[in-house]
């Protein structure tokens, strides 16, 4: 089991906000990472596969998966080849809340506060199916505020956010059992395999042996189904993490090739700048300098867009 990157609140929070929300487009070389924040990912668009932990599950446009800090998660989306896509609303709460929330000042009462006071502090995973678009009007308002430009006051970000915590909060005890269904491609093992095991020596032969297939049939299967070889997956997977541990680590640039497990540095080097058109040591000063905002980190590592 690979260490993977903690996506880590110092960068992510760009104010005294108790929240922050950032659409993203999962992809099949998505990275798989923790946090030091609870996370509540909301499917807005699409079906796919969220690994969270050692558990795999189907998930459906609706779905809110709770994520503590520490549980390590990816979502993977169903349709492989991008036509598809799956969208996750992060509704990620600031590290420290549950000692900000029990010092708020104002007319609410502990019995107010305890559901998000709660949900700060879990421990394991859960999930919440929606019925009637209830959990999408609530996070719609906290990305109404958090857009309306600079907020005067943030003590208004509060009552929708306990109104969220009691409605999903009864959810914690309940087994989410979504399970893949019969159409589940096993194609997503493999891919979700070497997301998984990112800087270990991988090889085409023990891939296609896990799809019970001959080398040459696992690269037509991948090729028809993603539009990509092995390699050039392996390699975008590779680089995704190089960007993440560029940004929210401090490890050197030969530290980082090494930790996604290129040993070859002019090999790194040249893999880095086709995927992000830019030097590793160029990326990372250029996110960290204009200390651009959580929206634009992940896009970067997403889309090297930057």
């Amino acid at each position: 089991m690979e260490a993977f990157p903690v996506f880590t609140g110092d960068y992510l929070f760009d104010s005294s906000s108790p929240v922050q929300m950032l659409l993203t487009q999962n992809t099949v070389t998505s990275v798989r990472h923790q946090h030091d924040f609870v996370e509540l990912a909301y499917v807005v668009q699409g079906t796919g596969i969220h690994l969270a932990g050692e558990d795999k599950m189907q998930v459906v446009q609706g779905d809110v998966l709770v994520i503590p800090p520490g549980i390590s998660h990816v979502f993977h989306p169903q349709d492989l080849s991008g036509t598809e896509p799956l969208l996750i609303l992060n509704c990620m709460l600031r590290p420290g809340l549950d000692s900000v929330l029990r010092e708020l000042p104002g007319p609410l009462s502990e019995e107010a506060r305890l559901p998000l006071l709660k949900l700060l502090e879990v421990r394991q995973w859960f999930g919440y199916r929606e019925k009637n678009k209830e959990i999408l009007f609530l996070l719609g308002r906290l990305q109404g505020m958090l857009n309306s430009g600079p907020l005067m006051d943030e003590q208004r970000l509060y009552p929708p956010l306990l109104e969220l915590a009691k409605l999903i909060m009864p959810a914690a005890d309940t087994p989410f059992t979504e399970r893949p269904g019969p159409q589940y491609d096993p194609l997503h093992d493999v891919l979700l395999y070497m997301i998984s095991n990112y800087s270990e020596r991988i090889t085409l032969n023990e891939m296609s042996r896990q799809l019970a297939v001959s080398s040459r049939q696992f690269q037509r299967l991948l090729k028809n189904k993603t539009g990509r070889s092995y390699i050039q997956i392996f390699q975008e997977i590779r680089m995704k993490y190089s960007c993440i541990l560029l940004l929210f680590t401090k490890l050197g640039v030969q530290s980082v090739a090494l930790e996604v497990g290129i040993y070859d540095m002019k090999y790194f080097y040249r893999l880095f700048r086709e995927f992000s058109g830019m030097t590793p040591a160029s990326y990372r000063d250029r996110l960290h300098s204009h200390f651009c905002s959580a929206k634009e980190m992940m896009s970067s590592v997403e889309h090297c867009s930057c």
